[in-house]
Formats: structure tokens, C-alpha cells, sequence
């Protein structure tokens, strides 16, 4: 069977060049091992062990932590928790959190750097002003996205006229 060796899309026979990346597709794609898929992976500069010290909730706080390690001279990066084999492409929230890593020789400082961030939150009261204002802000952001049909929208005179005409029968069976 043609594959394709940039996205490894596997085709019918026939096909001799990938829809999708415009290449000439190959008879079969070179077997790769564990070890060169975990070589792939390049460690951040000054980090030889990693290790994850918080699994944040979501990318905003992944995201608030990993910039405070940063301003603390502590090299870190998050991933998605989940069994540390899903890749996070979108940037959304990952499903089971957000795991911080650090290297182990930073790893007391960092967690102390984040018990420190945690307990500070929690004594400063949130100012629901500056909280709106920040909220405002990021909104005006965030580019406008165009909205899209729903089915569920195109579909709704059709089920209101189907309920419709189900009672006028139902009142007309009843009486």
C-alpha cells in the first residue's frame, strides 16, 4: 500500500501523490522504534531530569505558574497530564489537567515557589473591578469569530411544526 511519508496518510493502490501534502507517496514507511519517537522530544536548556511538580487545572493557571517559575530563574513547561501521550495542538484545557515540570534540582524550589503564589492568592481579597477590567480586556483580545450555522437552528420550525401538528391531532383524537 502508497503511504505518504510526510503525514504517514496510508492510500489505496492507485494513488501515487498525498492529497493533502502534495508529495510523492512511498511503497512503505521506514519502521520507527520507542527510542527514536522519545529522541524527538529535545528537553528545554537546563534540563537533564524532568520531573512534574503541580498538575494545574487549566492552561490559564499552567500558564500563570510556568511565567512565575520563569521570573524565578526556574526553567519549566507543562504538557497535558493524561497519561503524558496526548499532545495538546489547541491550547484548550486539557481533560486532566495541565502537568508543570521542572528539573530535579529545582524541583524543592519550585514547589515552594508555588505553595508561596497559592497562599498569597488566597490572602489577597479579588477585586471584582480590577477582575472586570481584566475580563473586558482579554474580550477585546480575542478576534471576533464568525458564527457558525448549527443544524440544531435549521432544524427547529420543522420539529416546532412536528409538536404543532401532534397536538392539533392529539386534541382533535381527544375530543
Amino acid at each position: 500500500m502508497p503511504w505518504c511519508p510526510k503525514c504517514k496518510a496510508e492510500y489505496r493502490e492507485g494513488f501515487t501523490e498525498c492529497s493533502a501534502c502534495h508529495v510523492p507517496l512511498v511503497d512503505g514507511l521506514p519502521e520507527e522504534n520507542a527510542a527514536s519517537k522519545r529522541e524527538k522530544f529535545v528537553l528545554p536548556d537546563g534540563m537533564e531530569k524532568p520531573i512534574v511538580v503541580y498538575t494545574a487545572k487549566n492552561r490559564l493557571e499552567a500558564t500563570t505558574i510556568c511565567d512565575m517559575l520563569h521570573e524565578n530563574d526556574v526553567v519549566a513547561y507543562d504538557r497535558p497530564a493524561s497519561f503524558g501521550q496526548i499532545v495538546d495542538y489547541t491550547g484548550a484545557d486539557s481533560r486532566f489537567g495541565l502537568s508543570i515540570i521542572v528539573d530535579a534540582s529545582q524541583t524543592a524550589r519550585a514547589r515552594e515557589l508555588i505553595e508561596e503564589m497559592h497562599r498569597n492568592l488566597s490572602e489577597t481579597p479579588i477585586d471584582e473591578e480590577a477582575l472586570a477590567r481584566l475580563a473586558e480586556e482579554q474580550a477585546m483580545d480575542m478576534p471576533e469569530q464568525p458564527m457558525e450555522d448549527n443544524v440544531s437552528f435549521k432544524l427547529l420550525p420543522l420539529v416546532i411544526g412536528v409538536i404543532v401538528v401532534a397536538l392539533a391531532l392529539l386534541y382533535l383524537v381527544a375530543n
